[in-house]
C-alpha cells in the first residue's frame, strides 16, 4: 500500500509540474506572438498600438543616449508616426529571445534587425539597424500586453541604394 501511495503523490506532483509548464509555454507562446505581430506590422503605427498597455512608458537609446522617453499609448502613437512617416519601405527580423514568465507578468528580451528605406538629400538610403528590446508585459483582460519598453538601437549603419 505504501508503494502505490508514494507512486500516486509522485504522479499528482507531476502532474502540477506539467500543468505549470503548461501554462508557462503557453504564456511564452502568447508573448511570442505579440512581440512577432509587433514586427510583422512593420510601420503600422496605429495597428501596432492594441500591443501596449493605455498606460506604457517606452524609453529609446541611440547608443547609450535616451533620445525618447514617452508615457502613454497615445503620445507613443503620435511619436512613432512622426517618426516612421518618412520611411518607404522596412523589414523587421526578430530572433535571440528569452522570455522569463512569473504569473501575470512576464520580461522579454530579444534582438532584432530593421531595415528602413527613406529619402535623405535626394537619394534612396537604407538605414540597417540592430536593436535590442526589453520588455516589460503584463496580461490583461486575458492577453499579453506590453507595459514597458527599452528599446536600445546598438548599431545603425546607412548607406545610398
Amino acid at each position: 500500500m505504501a508503494i502505490m501511495k508514494s507512486t500516486k503523490v509522485n504522479a499528482d506532483m507531476m502532474k502540477g509540474e506539467y500543468q505549470m509548464s503548461l501554462e508557462i509555454l503557453e504564456a511564452k507562446e502568447a508573448i511570442r506572438e505579440v512581440i512577432d505581430g509587433f514586427a510583422n506590422m512593420e510601420c503600422n503605427v496605429p495597428a501596432q498600438m492594441v500591443y501596449f498597455t493605455e498606460d506604457v512608458h517606452v524609453m529609446v537609446y541611440m547608443g547609450d543616449k535616451l533620445t525618447m522617453d514617452i508615457h502613454g499609448r497615445e503620445t507613443l502613437e503620435k511619436q512613432f508616426s512622426a517618426f516612421t512617416g518618412g520611411i518607404k519601405a522596412s523589414h523587421h527580423q526578430n530572433g535571440q529571445q528569452v522570455i522569463t514568465v512569473e504569473g501575470d507578468t512576464a520580461t522579454d528580451v530579444h534582438y532584432c534587425r530593421a531595415a528602413l528605406v527613406m529619402e535623405e538629400n535626394g537619394q534612396e538610403v537604407v538605414s540597417d539597424n540592430y536593436i535590442r528590446y526589453t520588455d516589460k508585459l503584463v496580461k490583461q483582460g486575458g492577453k499579453w500586453l506590453i507595459k514597458e519598453r527599452e528599446q536600445h538601437f546598438v548599431i545603425t549603419k546607412k548607406q545610398t541604394i
